[in-house]
């Protein structure tokens, strides 16, 4: 390879630059283009409001009648993910009975200020269901 020399290299002097500072300061505001605002609702969002049509008609509803679809298991994942989103937003409250079963009723969401103040709190459950449940 060759011989190799050890002498030290002196180091490089660095130069600091000053920035400029802008005497203007101006605020950006990208344009909108109209493609990418979506004014129309997706599924998930016409599924939560159908649910939600349907409790405000029927104050109690069971469970299984208002998420399990017969025919489709995707379908009833689906409404099971819209009813999560009910849940999640407090417009809905599931409640148990004596014997076990499970009722969905509406209820108008909390104020925004109950709940940084804490006087309303969430909770959350799991709620396990397959394809064998579904069956």
């Amino acid at each position: 390879l060759g011989p190799m020399k050890l002498e030290p290299k002196p180091p490089k002097a660095s130069v600091a630059r000053k920035r400029r500072r802008s005497l203007k300061v101006e605020k950006v505001k990208p344009e909108e283009l109209e493609d990418t605002i979506s004014k129309e609702k997706t599924e998930t969002e016409k599924t939560i409001a159908k649910m939600f049509d349907v409790l405000k008609i029927n104050k109690k509803v069971r469970l299984e009648n208002l998420v399990l679809n017969r025919i489709s298991f995707a379908q009833t994942v689906e409404n099971l993910f819209a009813l999560s989103f009910l849940v999640k937003d407090g417009r809905v409250v599931i409640t148990v009975d004596d014997n076990g079963s499970h009722y969905v009723s509406p209820r108008n969401a909390p104020a925004a200020s109950l709940i940084t103040s804490r006087k309303v709190v969430y909770s959350h459950f799991i709620f396990r269901f397959d394809f064998n449940d579904w069956k």
